[in-house]
């Protein structure tokens, strides 16, 4: 006898095979596409989904999305700033609507929203170590589309959109950190080798020939790197 795998166990494999991608901007893209398009999939009678990353003013800054109507519905949220993702990403909630007369939540985005179609809607956080990046959701054009099941279902997709988005930014500022550091180091290395030079040619001490090196520095308003670069260069053509 077959046994069919639950929805859990599926979402357990993919999750399993997705975090052993390597974390770059183009392959965390890549997972957030997967992971819309296996959200839209997953959960019942939602005609799309998608994720929106957002800066710390509520700026969209990028958008993963499996329908026309789901960036419509999107777009819409920020140019009037209300919606249900701009919620979620607000109070770190997950937020459902059926659809029915009476939603008294986004008064100016319901009514357009559903001009457009939408009737149902679920709005997930996207939350890693304590810091949320923006939102995951699905929308419907049926009344009555979503479950208090289907909302766990997206809770758990968010969650791991949001490692994805946070790994990748914790790798790329240590990215930026390294560079820094050897940008430092280089800038040390070369100002005591010109330090080195001043000290021969001058005939002097250590601290008299960096005063120097800053002298000249402050009386070519040039950085003292530079200063530094143009002394070691000017051995190299004697």
């Amino acid at each position: 006898m077959t046994v069919e795998p639950s929805p859990a166990d599926e979402l357990a494999g993919v999750f399993a095979h997705l975090s052993g991608v390597l974390l770059t901007e183009e392959t965390v893209a890549s997972a957030l596409d997967t992971l819309t398009s296996l959200a839209a999939d997953t959960i019942p009678n939602s005609i799309g989904a998608g994720v929106s990353l957002l800066s710390v003013d509520g700026k969209r800054t990028t958008s993963a999305a499996t329908d026309p109507l789901v960036e419509r519905l999107d777009d819409l949220q920020y140019q009037l700033d209300q919606g249900p993702c701009l919620s979620s990403w607000r109070e770190l909630a997950v937020f459902r609507s059926d659809g029915r007369p009476g939603e008294g939540r986004w008064p100016a985005w319901v009514p357009r929203a559903q001009q457009l179609g939408m009737r149902s809607f679920l709005s997930a956080p996207l939350i890693h170590a304590g810091k949320a990046y923006g939102a995951m959701k699905v929308y419907s054009t049926q009344v009555d589309a979503f479950e208090e099941g289907d909302e766990d279902l997206l809770r758990r997709f968010g969650e791991q959109a949001a490692i994805f988005v946070g790994n990748v930014q914790t790798v790329e500022a240590a990215t930026r950190l390294s560079d820094d550091l050897k940008q430092t180091l280089r800038t040390r290395d070369m100002v005591a080798m010109a330090r080195g030079m001043v000290m021969a040619r001058a005939r002097v001490g250590p601290e008299e020939a960096f005063r120097q090196l800053m002298t000249e520095s402050h009386r070519a308003r040039r950085s003292l790197r530079d200063v530094a670069e143009s002394i070691v260069g000017s051995s190299t053509d004697e």
